[in-house]
């Protein structure tokens, strides 16, 4: 099944808007893993509920969904949203998570 269709499928089977995000983040988690464009530059992502160091992060919802560890040990801090496909993001949306992002990730 391609990215589109999984995605579609999600939309429809899921109970409720968490449900659907999760269900997003696990799809991302192994897209980003698995897809030639971007498995090559990862050594791991994690969901945020399963990143080592955790808790020095501030433990709670940052508002960052993934963490990826690329293999220059360099940490790419992803969100994701499901949204409906007519939907925008607007720049409120990415101020704040720009702001939660630009932490620290060391030794993790």
């Amino acid at each position: 099944m391609n990215f589109q269709k999984s995605l579609n499928k999600y939309r429809k089977i899921s109970f409720s808007e968490r449900d659907k995000g999760d269900r997003l983040e696990r799809l991302m988690q192994v897209y980003l893993q698995t897809d030639p464009e971007y498995a090559y530059k990862f050594k791991n992502v994690w969901m945020w509920n399963e990143i080592p160091g955790k808790i020095e992060l501030g433990g709670g919802d940052t508002g960052i969904d993934l963490v990826a560890l690329t293999h220059e040990s360099d940490y790419w801090a992803i969100q994701c949203k499901c949204f409906q496909e007519n939907s925008t993001i607007d720049k409120p949306a990415v101020d704040s998570f720009l702001s939660t992002s630009s932490r620290e990730f060391k030794n993790l």
